[in-house]
């Protein structure tokens, strides 16, 4: 009998190392795939972003893109010598009064439009209003698009010097440009996903989420850079964060931040960050193994007159690094700021929507601002209602639901930060760097809506209009992977604990 059980018992014990094999061949086999998975996800990236926006684009017909007509108009504009916008006196049903600035555009450009218009996008020319023209072309008005700079419409002028220099329609060229800009938009995707250490599946969720991708991964608009850029820029900093990076890469880094400031002026701030590195980057080399210190040597071999030249040279290099660094990314900040000071003083003499607002009442509502405490509470509790009531632009259903999903995902996010911070989740130099990266993202999106109040929002209004839904877009990533990283760090930090 006693022989029976201890055969059972040996049995029993065998079926369960089995099983305990199988689940470890199959775990490491599941493991394996996730990451050739992860390996694969770039080009996962660019092909869907390619089909994805593909089908949008053929879905979306020429003119149903916020703003486009106006962005048509400044591409063509700028194509003609008016890289800098010059007063005219026609009109658009969005700029219907006095104070409209452009620059001239051709007539293939103004019948397609007129083709082409709706009721959807009112920057349309109302042709009845040109009085000056010529065989070439006529003024025409883009007050929302003059403050944009040449660089964020580069795929864009590609695409209509091309389709210059080959003689296409205005129809034809329109596709081919929004064809330009997808692949570009497509190409920058997959080299922000490529340079991520980790997220690479979440960052791709975002990048393919069709809110995300619909219109400006191939809009003819200045959003359509400013987006790529944003994520870019979002996923370098996020590899600074966990792995050492050269003085090269921060060179990089630089470039980027004064190229996103000159797409749109409102995220310049995210290059604000990028101060950080330099530090969070100390903090890896003094934690890690590639930094040089001698953490596990010996008693005897720490204390060696050699290993003590080299542990002193690991952190007179480190030190020299770190200033480096500092030196490249300050650059790079200094030089966004000197580029917003020159291009507002180039186009700050005029507003976008004179017809809502004036150039002297803007004027004196930033007067107002800093001298009345009345008038700063008035914009306050206009941006506050409009962020409670998430008011959009014409009061759009849709629009409000995403914008107030977006603050309420915001919300989730600071409270997420508040648990890692008092649960000690990860360093103190990850949590200022996040920290920083949430303060950065909601100042962003105030000074969008106080620029609102201050150019769209009619006087006596008591609630900032014009919010559209596509401002938040820029900032999705940088705020699901600081949510990630925080859940990340708590939940590591609980198993510690456990």
């Amino acid at each position: 009998m006693s022989s029976q059980g201890a055969s059972h018992r040996r049995a029993t014990g065998r079926h369960l190392v089995d099983r305990v094999s199988d689940r470890a061949s199959g775990g490491a086999a599941f493991d394996r795939y996730l990451s050739v998975f992860r390996r694969l996800m770039p080009l996962i990236v660019v092909l869907g972003t390619l089909i994805m926006g593909g089908g949008f684009m053929a879905l979306t017909q020429p003119g149903h893109i916020p703003d486009v007509w106006a962005h048509v108009y400044r591409v063509d504009g700028m194509l003609h010598g008016d890289v800098l916008a010059h007063p005219v006196e026609s009109r658009s049903r969005l700029h219907g009064g006095e104070g409209n600035v452009g620059g001239h555009v051709s007539w293939q450009w103004i019948d397609y439009s007129q083709e082409h218009y709706d009721g959807y996008d009112p920057t349309v020319i109302l042709p009845d209003t040109i009085t000056v023209s010529d065989s070439n072309g006529a003024d025409v008005p883009y007050n929302n698009t003059a403050t944009n700079s040449p660089l964020v419409y580069l795929p864009q002028l590609a695409g209509f010097a091309l389709g210059d220099a080959l003689g296409l329609s205005a129809g034809a060229t329109y596709y081919l440009t929004e064809t330009i800009t997808l692949v570009a938009y497509a190409l920058c995707m997959a080299l922000a996903v490529f340079l991520l250490p980790r997220w690479r599946i979440l960052a791709a969720l975002v990048m393919l989420f069709p809110l995300t991708i619909h219109r400006y991964s191939y809009a003819i608009s200045a959003d359509s850079m400013t987006q790529a850029l944003a994520f870019l820029l979002t996923c370098m900093l996020v590899r600074a964060t966990v792995r050492r990076v050269t003085t090269g890469y921060c060179a990089a880094l630089a470039v980027l931040c004064v190229a996103l400031s000159m797409c749109k002026f409102v995220y310049a701030p995210m290059s604000a960050l990028t101060l950080l590195v330099p530090w969070v980057q100390r903090g890896l080399a003094d934690g890690g193994p590639s930094s040089g210190t001698l953490a596990g040597a010996s008693p005897e071999v720490a204390t060696s007159g050699a290993h003590a030249a080299i542990g002193k040279r690991s952190v007179t290099a480190r030190a020299a690094s770190f200033r480096a660094q500092l030196g490249i990314l300050a650059s790079g900040v200094a030089l966004s700021a000197v580029w917003l000071m020159v291009w507002m003083r180039l186009t700050g003499w005029f507003v976008t929507t004179p017809m809502l607002v004036s150039h002297a009442e803007m004027t004196a509502r930033k007067q107002a601002l800093l001298s009345d405490p009345s008038s700063l509470l008035a914009a306050l509790k206009a941006i506050v209602m409009a962020i409670v009531t998430a008011r959009s632009n014409m009061g759009r259903r849709l629009d409000s639901l995403v914008i107030g999903a977006c603050w309420l995902m915001i919300a989730a996010l600071l409270v997420v930060l508040v648990v890692a911070t008092i649960r000690r989740a990860m360093p103190a130099r990850l949590l200022v760097f996040w920290w920083g990266s949430a303060v950065v993202m909601i100042g962003i999106l105030l000074l969008t809506y106080l620029a609102l109040w201050l150019q769209y929002t009619p006087a006596g209004a008591g609630v900032v209009d014009g919010v559209q839904h596509r401002y938040f877009l820029p900032l999705a990533l940088i705020g699901v992977i600081c949510a990630a990283e925080c859940l990340r760090a708590v939940g590591t930090s609980r198993r510690r604990l456990d």
